[in-house]
């Protein structure tokens, strides 16, 4: 197979799989948790962001981060805090009832992502940690 066909086939298959772990990740278990909701809850419980850190980092609008995030303080699972430092700027800080609903969430999407994975041989899931770690390590 040509390097532009196998680069082809790799592009398509991300495509399908993302989509596959996306339907995995939305299941009913995981309390309508979107994938989109897991990564903006870590980036959150990780970097306590303002406003602006949040739209950067998911690459979206300010005013959708701000619709995203007033949706979590409805829901109780993050609240508003001013900035210690400059009171002007406020963050974005994860409570205990989202640490809860996050490793909850996180719990039951690596339950199912582990289902998928058996079909692959511990050496083949060696395998794709190591490619996939490559793929990230270029990225830095």
């Amino acid at each position: 197979m040509k390097k532009n066909d196998q680069v082809s086939q790799i592009v398509s298959l991300i495509f399908a799989i993302r989509q596959v772990f996306h339907e995995k990740m939305e299941g009913k278990a995981c309390h309508k948790a979107s994938p989109l909701h897991m990564i903006t809850l870590r980036f959150i419980k990780l970097k306590r962001p303002l406003m602006k850190e949040i739209a950067d980092y998911l690459t979206i609008t300010p005013p959708s981060a701000t619709a995203l995030v007033n949706n979590f303080i409805e829901l109780e699972i993050v609240e508003r805090e001013y900035d210690k430092k400059d009171r002007r700027n406020i963050r974005i800080v994860i409570t205990k009832k989202g640490n809860d609903y996050l490793a909850k969430n996180i719990k039951e999407i690596l339950g199912r992502m582990r289902k998928n994975l058996e079909k692959l041989s511990e050496n083949e899931q060696e395998q794709l940690v190591n490619i996939l770690g490559k793929i990230m390590e270029s990225h830095k």
